[in-house]
Parts: C-alpha cells; sequence; structure tokens
C-alpha cells in the first residue's frame, strides 16, 4: 500500500466538473501539483483563471473524447497519482444506452487501460457512487461497502435499449466500479499503484462552477417546489456536502490504509420534509413547511470511511443552504 502526500503530482480527470473543482481547490490548497482533463483548452483556461494563485502548480491536457483508446496515455505521464472522476452525470437522468451507460463505462476501461504501463503513478482513486450499492430494498435497510446494485447490472444486460435513463445511469455507475475492481484485482500484481472507490450518493454544497449541476438543481428545485403530502415525508435517499465528497478524495491519497478499499461516503440519509424543515432559516416564503415525517430512513453505513479516512461531515443544514445561497446570489447577479 502508498500514501502520495504534497507536493506530489495529481491527475484530476473532468477537471471542470461540480465535484471535481472542488477536489482540485483543497488538493492546491495542501500543496499538490494539480493537472487537470478538460475537454477543450476554453475549458482548461477557465479553470487556470479560477485559481490564479496557483499559476505555477496547475496545469490541464486536452481529452476531447474520454471513451477513446489510449485516451489518458499522455495525461497520466509523470503523474503521482489519478482521482478519476469523469462521468456524465445527465440532467434528469436524460438520455439513452449510447449517451449515459457507454461513456461511463469505456471511459474507465479506457483510463485502467492507459494505468497498465504506468511507472509513477501511486495510487487510483476512483470516483464511484452511492447508486452502485442501492440494490432496491425496504425503507430502513443498512447499507455497507458489501452492496453492489445487482438489479441494475442485470436489467442492463437483458435491455440495454429498453430502460429509462435513471436505470441506465444506476447500471453504468455499478458496472464501471466492476470494470475498476475487476481490472485491480487482475493486474495489481504487475502494476505498483492500489485502487480506492469512493461511493457518495446525492453531492450538495456550494458550487464553483458558473452553472449549478444536476444536484445543485435539484436542490433548488425542491426548495421551490412544494411535494404532495403523501412524498414529503418518504425517505428520498441519502446525501453528502461537495467539501467532504472532495475532502474524501484527499483523504483517500494521503491514508495508506486506503489501498484497496471501498468507501461509502454520506452524511446520512434523507427525507423530503428534512429539507423543507432546514431551508426555514433561510426565511424565503416560496419554501414550503411540508407537514409529514412518517417513513423510516435508510440505515447508512459510514463507519469504515470513519475510521481509516477520518472523515468527518458537514451538517445537512449548512450542505443544502449554502447550495442554495450560493445560486440565490448568482441569479441575483444576472
Amino acid at each position: 500500500m502508498h500514501s502520495v502526500q504534497a507536493p506530489a503530482k495529481v491527475l484530476v480527470t473532468g477537471a471542470n466538473g461540480f465535484l471535481a473543482l472542488h477536489v482540485v481547490q483543497q488538493l492546491l490548497e495542501q500543496g499538490y501539483f494539480v493537472r487537470g482533463t478538460v475537454r477543450s483548452a476554453a475549458k482548461g483556461e477557465w479553470i487556470k483563471n479560477k485559481f490564479p494563485a496557483f499559476s505555477s502548480k496547475l496545469e490541464y491536457v486536452i481529452v476531447e473524447d474520454i471513451t477513446k483508446e489510449g485516451a489518458f496515455d499522455e495525461a497520466i505521464k509523470g503523474m503521482d497519482a489519478v482521482l478519476h472522476t469523469a462521468s456524465p452525470v445527465p440532467d434528469n437522468f436524460a438520455g439513452n444506452y449510447d449517451t449515459i451507460y457507454v461513456p461511463a463505462v469505456k471511459g474507465t476501461t479506457s483510463i485502467f487501460n492507459s494505468l497498465k504501463g504506468s511507472t509513477t503513478v501511486k495510487r487510483v482513486v476512483f470516483t464511484s457512487s452511492f447508486v452502485a450499492m442501492m440494490e432496491p430494498h425496504e425503507s430502513g435497510y443498512h447499507y455497507t461497502e458489501a452492496d453492489w446494485n445487482n438489479n441494475a447490472s442485470t436489467l442492463i444486460k437483458k435491455s440495454p435499449n429498453d430502460l429509462p435513463g435513471v436505470m441506465i445511469y444506476l447500471a453504468a455507475k455499478t458496472d464501471a466500479e466492476h470494470i475498476a475492481w475487476d481490472f485491480y484485482n487482475e493486474h495489481k500484481g504487475q502494476v505498483q499503484w492500489d485502487l480506492v472507490t469512493l461511493n457518495p450518493p446525492y453531492i450538495w454544497g456550494p458550487m464553483l462552477q458558473d452553472e449549478p449541476n444536476f444536484s445543485s438543481n435539484l436542490v433548488y428545485r425542491l426548495a421551490f417546489e412544494e411535494k404532495p403530502e403523501d412524498k414529503v415525508g418518504q425517505h428520498a435517499g441519502s446525501w453528502i456536502d461537495v467539501r467532504d465528497t472532495a475532502k474524501a478524495h484527499v483523504l483517500s491519497l494521503q491514508k495508506e490504509k486506503a489501498g484497496g478499499e471501498r468507501f461509502l461516503i454520506a452524511g446520512g440519509a434523507f427525507k423530503w420534509q428534512d429539507i423543507y424543515n432546514e431551508l426555514q432559516t433561510l426565511n424565503i416564503p416560496e419554501i414550503p413547511k411540508g407537514v409529514r415525517d412518517d417513513d423510516p430512513y435508510d440505515i447508512i453505513d459510514t463507519s469504515k470511511a470513519t475510521r481509516i479516512l477520518g472523515l468527518e461531515y458537514i451538517t445537512l443544514g449548512k450542505s443544502v443552504r449554502d447550495s442554495i445561497k450560493v445560486q440565490l446570489a448568482r441569479k441575483s447577479q444576472k
């Protein structure tokens, strides 16, 4: 097992994404050298301008198509670690097998094939998702790192072109993580790096991008959209703040014992009523209050991440309020 400490060189794929920008920021602030992959020079220059104080510690490379074989060959050269965050997250899960599943799976295959020949990379951190664990269960289920969404994997193999976008996304994240672990287990005697996968749920909190992503948009839409009475108290999923998610990526580099481990990271489970309750302190009349709170929470067991990574979590209230505040401020400036 390895640890990768500053001032090591770290590659962050999809560096202009909602989560990736926070990862880049935390890495730079802790003294790492960061190389980010982007799809165009314009996006790369935007990132450089976002962090002007770190101009000597930040560079970018253009990877127009992450699915192409060898797409990451040049990007990983000379790197000490790779954080693979790049994967499509379509707004409202709009898309099909070719636009959601194929890029996620082929992008994963591409970067691991490039990593096979690396002589410098010591650790790979792969951003998976809680949906890769989220096999259908009754409310109140106890989730751990042992859970896999085998249901989604089975369905995509049977009917790749007949599934709704959300199910295709669940299958894409599940199978992409399977590919990462299968590759690592097959080649770990031949490569010098080890693997960490992180499985966050809904990621909320303040955005560094100019435009909100799907998760940020979701919180904003929910804040001003009153759900029906029979829905507001229902279990709705799990959440984590983007700052904590980024911190988990950095800690995954720094903690030697993280190598070879899969981590469920989350601030906890939530109901829509919880969101309404936490946003009342913003004193915005348009935010509904809701009326019910009667569905059991799932149990999201994050003890492993606490024990090995030392990860602690921002509260739900701070996360959703910060998310809303940033978007309100941006809208007021337009």
